[in-house]
């Protein structure tokens, strides 16, 4: 069986042809002006717009099945309030979802909202139009309190006539009308079936259905869900029934999450005159780690994190089963090195599916089980949702620790110390960024400007210079701050303890290497916050010397503090070895000039040192 798949976004409308064993036959998604108030109207003309390239005829299917967000509700000529469209403030007490949007439309349109004989949410304002059927979806029984009652509805006198009676998720709610059929050219006829909620469609594409499953369900807004046994109530969860009757849904809301993203990306459209594929834009985050873009990804897998956190103290506090690994779907899936940084930075395994848009796969395991191929949605799952990676806890974001050249005849080891001598992604953005901030703050303009000018200065600076990247320092100076200005807000802002901890490990392994050789730091960062982030972690005392940024007011790669390094350790150039994380920074100069030189991705790589050398 082949299934056509609709799901409607807030952004954007997917459509593909989908098999019983979840192989993608077409697939096409087309944005949406949802700035118009008659968007759903725009559902149906890209909806036929992408079904006719699809030749339904040739690649026969055997239903249709929607969903979409919500609570979007619609008109019957096709006004919308979409479901996060800012409304007029009501004094409202209900737990309906639906009920405040219903009562924004009819205020906001007040003649239309009595001219129209029905009030649709927008998946069944899209089903009216394929079928000419008027129903509304209910994922299951225990949602009601959630859509409506005849009790709420009379409370809020809205009249129970225009409100289409409920049909549940997965039940056939009649044949594609003449009408479409002829606007498709389709010549044979296709039941239509309901998913409802997008949030019901991706537990079904992401197999969310057994207790202990986790999924992060990414789009405009990001959601971390687990499938629970019981209901649990807790202010820092929404609780929800699983459509799966017996089972229940606990999420943590992280709003704004792909808005963020998209923002950023329209933003440095702007700047580039162009436009930037969304794996260009993390890529870019990730090239430059004082982009507006690196700060939202930061930020993201901090709240992330959060989320994972809170599922898992609560299902150990309540005895629940908490899965090994979350299934991650939506756009954000599509970029590996994203993967990566959530699941190093959610501290949970990451599941990525063969098909990113998990809606549509969901839409095909409810086809699938309404049209009886499968005799469950569980079992449906399991067939169509195939997992094609996934993506460990543990792996690293930056390249493995790389022998460019050790001395034969070592004495001095040179030391970088942010990102070499601890690994805390918070604290090395943390730094940079509040420089920016405060910047931002004398200038009067936004730090996000601020941080795209810096980003869009370092761009054209590695262009122009063969490659080469530029310092923060340097980059402040071209922008007319003075280096003394950046040595004084680092020495003042700068506060390493509240981010950085004593390492152990790290402590044992310095121990190891002073007894042979000797040791000393040089940074980017003025001597003051670097003494205290060697405080911080706890070998301060093991690491005599430091030359800062205040030492000769030049940041590396300039060649003055390597060549003092060697002269404060009696030693030769030739007898020296670099160690830090940026290749640009701590080892292209050093092994210029002789010395030898280790790039590393973080504290563990350092960890090695002593065995290695």
């Amino acid at each position: 069986m082949n299934f056509l798949c609709i799901d409607i976004g807030t952004t954007s409308i997917k459509v593909g042809i989908i098999s019983d064993l979840g192989e993608v036959v077409s697939f096409c998604s087309e944005n949406l002006d949802s700035s118009q108030k008659y968007v759903s109207l725009e559902w149906i003309n890209k909806f036929t717009e992408i079904v006719k390239s699809f030749n339904l005829n040739e690649n026969k299917i055997s239903g249709i099945c929607v969903s979409g967000n919500g609570p979007t509700v619609c008109l019957e000529d096709g006004k919308t309030l979409l479901w996060n469209e800012k409304i007029p403030s009501i004094e409202v007490k209900t737990k309906s979802l639906f009920i405040p949007r219903i009562l924004a439309l009819k205020n906001l349109y007040p003649n239309d909202f009595n001219k129209s004989g029905k009030i649709y949410s927008g998946v069944e304002f899209f089903i009216y139009k394929l079928t000419g059927v008027s129903v509304t979806i209910l994922p299951e029984e225990r949602f009601k309190p959630s859509y409506w009652t005849d009790e709420i509805l009379e409370e809020f006198n809205l009249p129970s006539e225009k409100m289409p009676s409920f049909i549940e998720t997965g039940k056939i709610i009649g044949n594609l009308s003449e009408s479409m059929k002829k606007i498709l050219s389709v010549d044979y006829e296709i039941p239509v079936i309901g998913t409802g909620p997008d949030f019901i469609a991706a537990l079904a594409g992401t197999n969310t259905l057994k207790p202990g499953m986790i999924c992060d369900r990414s789009g405009s807004s990001e959601g971390i869900n687990l499938c629970s046994k019981i209901p649990i109530f807790d202010e820092r969860i929404r609780t929800l029934p699983s459509f799966v009757p017996g089972l229940w849904n606990l999420s943590v809301l992280i709003e704004k999450s792909g808005i963020l993203i998209d923002e950023f990306k329209s933003e440095l459209e702007k700047i580039e005159n162009r436009k930037i594929s969304y794996d260009e834009i993390i890529d870019f985050s990730f090239e430059d780690k004082n982009s507006e873009g690196w700060r939202i990804l930061n930020q993201l897998e901090s709240e992330i994190f959060s989320a994972v956190k809170i599922l898992k103290e609560i299902a150990e506090k309540n005895n629940l089963p908490f899965n090994s690994f979350m299934t991650v779907t939506g756009g954000q899936s599509k970029n590996k090195k994203w993967l990566e940084k959530k699941a190093s930075g959610a501290k949970i395994d990451i599941a990525k599916l063969k098909f990113s848009s998990c809606e549509l796969l969901g839409d095909a395991v409810v086809a699938a089980v309404a049209l009886k191929k499968y005799k469950s949605y569980e079992e449906a799952s399991e067939k169509i949702c195939k997992i094609e990676k996934i993506f460990n806890s543990e792996c690293k974001n930056q390249e493995k620790m790389k022998i460019y050249k050790i001395p034969e005849n070592l004495k001095t080891i040179i030391f970088d110390i942010d990102s070499t001598l601890y690994t805390n992604s918070k604290y090395a953005f943390e730094q940079v960024d509040i420089q920016i901030r405060q910047i931002a703050l004398e200038k009067n303009i936004l730090p996000s400007e601020l941080r795209n000018q810096i980003s869009e200065f370092r761009k054209n600076w590695k262009k122009n210079h063969n490659g080469q990247k530029i310092s923060l320092g340097n980059v402040f100076i071209n922008l007319g701050i003075p280096i003394e200005k950046s040595i004084q807000m680092r020495n003042e802002l700068l506060e390493p303890s509240q981010f950085l901890e004593k390492d152990l490990k790290l402590i044992e392994t310095i121990s190891k290497l002073k007894k042979k050789y000797n040791l000393i730091c040089v940074t980017n960062n003025p001597l003051i916050p670097a003494r205290k982030t060697l405080e911080a972690i706890g070998i301060s005392d093991l690491i005599q010397d430091v030359i800062g940024l205040d030492t000769f007011k030049k940041s590396k790669p300039a060649r003055e503090p390597f060549e003092l390094a060697a002269k404060m350790t009696s030693s030769k150039i030739e007898e020296c070895l670099s160690v830090g994380d940026r290749f640009d920074m701590d080892i292209s100069l050093p092994l210029e000039l002789g010395m030898g030189g280790i790039l590393v991705s973080g504290v563990e790589d350092v960890y090695n040192l002593p065995s290695i050398i």
